[in-house]
């Protein structure tokens, strides 16, 4: 089974969507459009009837929905209409005492998979957004403590059931500093802002997708009134 990505153009480079289940990792620099990739993923889900919920670890519920606004997804209205969920996880971290920030009670892997079953029992949710883990990994002192962790943490996410995205700060070769990130996803698709031949271009590849054939060139996308379109039959070399 399939799960539309809701991007103009992605699914022909996934052979349809994403297969149902996964945990996937969209991950680029800063300003590459990894936010909105997660949010039109997230919106599309809700306005076919599938329940989504948004966890933003680092912006706030008014930045989010104002970001939202900006491409005509009204998050609010699917919220009333009971298929959309939008967290606000950094009030959550705001909030807390000194000692549970030190302490990563509030921040580390194993509170937000509390914060995940809890939402899923009560909401059952089809598709899920955690923006960012990058913030995430500031919490863990070592790498291989964060490795094992994160891959509790994305076996915590396939038990459940729904599809994931997880959306990462990273470099281009789709690593969060740490390299093991895309090795615990089923997916890594890698969003780029990058000089083509004198011109700076926005682009999507398809570095790693389990259980599906996928395209694994690099292309190039606009941000469009409605989003991001993929331009699935341009290939950048």
């Amino acid at each position: 089974m399939r799960v539309s990505s809701g991007i103009e153009g992605l699914d022909e480079l996934l052979t349809g969507g994403f297969p149902d289940g996964t945990v996937n990792l969209v991950c680029g620099v800063a300003g590459s459009a990894k936010s909105l990739f997660g949010l039109q993923f997230a919106y599309a889900g809700a306005r076919e009837g599938e329940r989504s919920a948004f966890l933003a670890l680092e912006e706030s519920r008014e930045n989010v929905l104002r970001a939202a606004h900006a491409y005509g997804f009204d998050l609010q209205m699917e919220e009333k209409r009971g298929t959309m969920r939008l967290l606000d996880l950094g009030e959550v971290r705001a909030a807390c005492t000194s000692a549970d920030e030190a302490s990563g009670h509030i921040t580390d892997f194993p509170a937000l998979m509390g914060t995940v079953k809890a939402l899923s029992g009560e909401f059952g949710m089809k598709r899920l957004v955690i923006d960012s883990v990058s913030a995430i990994a500031l919490y863990y002192p070592t790498p291989d403590e964060f490795r094992r962790e994160l891959f509790r943490f994305c076996r915590g996410l396939k038990e459940l059931g729904f599809t994931s995205m997880l959306i990462a700060e990273s470099g281009k070769d789709g690593s969060l500093g740490q390299g093991v990130e895309q090795f615990v996803t089923d997916s890594v698709i890698v969003l780029g802002y990058e000089n083509v031949k004198g011109e700076y271009r926005r682009t999507l590849t398809v570095y790693k997708m389990r259980f599906t054939r996928h395209d694994p060139y690099k292309h190039p996308f606009l941000i469009g009134e409605g989003g991001i379109e993929v331009d699935p039959e341009e290939v950048i070399y």
